[in-house]
């Protein structure tokens, strides 16, 4: 077939980001995505557990483990596990508007149901932009309405894992909202470039292909942010 949308997903997800002192927060996330078409049906339930260590005032290191659980097609499934370290680099959230960079290197761990595995490294970089379109500072945790967007670029190494969607590109345009110090929320558009190499069924696309998703979650923070 030639590149098209099947159709778009929608991701949703749940937090929990504990600021446990000034240098160090612990977050936890779950999310069940899917993708809207009775066609070629995928869907997934993922775990993401992540440290983050801030050692210089606009320098922190990340590390931490993501699991999951997909429907690559109707007679596939995979689970996944995925260790993960990076370093990420931001302005001052103290102003309107913040930049960061975060890189980050993984190892990728899938298990299918067909009784085989393969492991995978891949490398991405996410370049991320946000301006407070109601308040003076990035900071403020009341009534703080942000407008961001980041571009996220995947590299991988070695042998390729085989699923639905492997990603290339990513471009995300969103909208959070802090209510409070302990609760935010935020919606976005995602458009995903990827690659479907587990080639089953046979009439799913199977070149380089754009992906719709809109994604939605909601987070409850624990302590004072950093």
């Amino acid at each position: 077939m030639n590149s098209q949308d099947i159709a778009p997903q929608i991701w949703n997800n749940a937090g929990v980001a504990w600021n446990i002192n000034e240098h160090f927060a612990w977050r936890n996330y779950m999310a069940y995505n899917a993708l809207l078409s009775s066609d070629y049906p995928w869907d997934e339930f993922t775990v993401t557990s992540t440290g983050v260590y801030k050692f210089k005032r606009f320098f922190e290191a990340t590390f931490g483990i993501y699991t999951a659980r997909s429907r690559q097609t109707e007679t596939i499934k995979s689970f996944e596990i995925r260790p993960f370290a990076g370093f990420r680099a931001s302005t001052n959230n103290a102003k309107r508007w913040s930049i960061s960079n975060l890189s980050r290197l993984e190892i990728r761990q899938m298990f299918y149901s067909r009784k085989d595995n393969v492991t995978g490294f891949r490398f991405r970089n996410r370049t991320y932009a946000g301006v407070s379109l109601n308040k003076p500072s990035m900071n403020f945790s009341k009534n703080n309405l942000v407008l961001f967007s980041y571009f996220e670029a995947f590299f991988n190494f070695g042998e390729e894992v085989r699923e639905r969607f492997f990603n290339q590109f990513k471009y995300k345009l969103g909208l959070a909202y802090r209510f409070n110090s302990s609760w935010g929320i935020d919606l976005g558009v995602i458009y995903q470039d990827a690659k479907n190499n587990v080639k089953v069924p046979v009439q799913a696309p199977t070149n380089l292909i754009t992906y719709l998703v809109i994604e939605w979650g909601v987070v409850f923070v624990i302590g004072k942010g950093k």
